[in-house]
């Protein structure tokens, strides 16, 4: 399977506070979020998607997080469709660096084997995050049956008026897909 690639909501979300990047803390990520506004670029080949196709929630997890979001799968015919995701990552002995932790009961977790022993020759997905300055930064690497690749890297960035999200999907023969947005706390 090749759905395990977040979509630019996965391209998480800051906080709208004034806090200098060496404030922020993954904390500052929680809630939930709404796209507001969103571009996509790659013509015909890119999914079609609207603001509220960012929208994503962070929540609490052990020292970690959980992000619910929307993830891109491919299709056998090569289109690219939004699908639900739901995936938990745990901190690590690298400050600011998280593995994704299978077994939580996620979707994912029963997809994808422990990020530390995960092999994507055999169809394992690596998908981790890392918060550095004031970007949270989630990456997803697979590889298909064919040995093709498809590497995912979203971002999240605080801003003044809610928070900054870019998603850039590569595979091979660099056909890349990105889709960045807009989003702002719920309730705000």
């Amino acid at each position: 399977m090749t759905w395990r690639h977040l979509i630019g909501a996965t391209a998480l979300l800051m906080s709208s506070s004034s806090a200098s990047a060496a404030e922020v803390a993954i904390e500052d990520f929680f809630g939930e979020w709404r796209g507001v506004d969103l571009s996509v670029d790659h013509g015909a080949q890119a999914p079609k998607l609207s603001p509220s196709d960012l929208d994503i929630t962070i929540t609490d997890e052990d020292g970690g997080f959980r992000i619910r979001a929307l993830a891109l799968h491919r299709e056998p015919d090569g289109t690219l469709v939004a699908r639900p995701m739901d995936a938990t990552f745990a901190p690590t002995e690298a400050p600011g660096v998280f593995a994704f932790a299978p077994g939580t009961g996620s979707l994912l977790s029963s997809l994808f084997a422990d990020p530390a022993v995960g092999n994507p020759l055999e169809g394992d997905t690596l998908l981790w995050a890392r918060l550095q300055d004031a970007t949270l930064h989630v990456y997803s690497l697979a590889i298909d049956a064919g040995g093709g690749y498809a590497l995912q890297h979203s971002t999240g960035r605080l801003s003044e008026d809610g928070m900054a999200t870019r998603y850039e999907r590569r595979s091979e023969n660099d056909q890349v897909v990105t889709v960045e947005g807009r989003l702002e706390r719920a309730g705000d």
